[in-house]
């Protein structure tokens, strides 16, 4: 068809299914994990191993508390901006509103003019034919 041979693509296709079932199929796999095994310690921790792990964990909750500070930060300028936009987009619809109904008022005045137009024209007809 067209100059293309179908079973070319067709076998590509296939096989490339088929690594994407095998690769489905070896995530499913249990991975086996490995641990090292340490050397036991008299002492579960000395004072210098104490207070770095207390700083560690102080730097890990100050880093994730920026982290949630810059999120929501960004949240609220995302949220300012939705509001902005939104009230933007009503006021535009408003203006819309009110320039369609002006000019359906205008419209409706100018049928009247014609209208009123029209009669005297045909009043004047008349008056001249009597």
């Amino acid at each position: 068809m067209n100059g293309i041979d179908r079973s070319d693509f067709n076998q590509a296709e296939e096989r490339e299914m088929g690594e994407r079932d095998q690769a489905r199929i070896a995530a499913r796999e249990p991975v086996t994990v490995v641990q090292e095994t340490l050397a036991a310690s008299d002492l579960p921790f000395d004072q210098k191993a104490h207070d770095l792990l207390i700083r560690g964990i102080d730097q890990v909750a100050t880093d994730w508390v920026h982290e949630l500070e810059h999120t929501r930060e960004n949240s609220k300028r995302v949220e300012q901006m939705v509001l902005e936009r939104a009230t933007k987009v009503k006021a535009d619809i408003t203006a819309l509103y009110l320039l369609g109904s002006a000019a359906l008022a205008e419209a409706r005045r100018g049928d009247d003019i014609n209208e009123r137009l029209a009669a005297e024209l045909d009043k004047l007809a008349e008056e001249r034919a009597a």
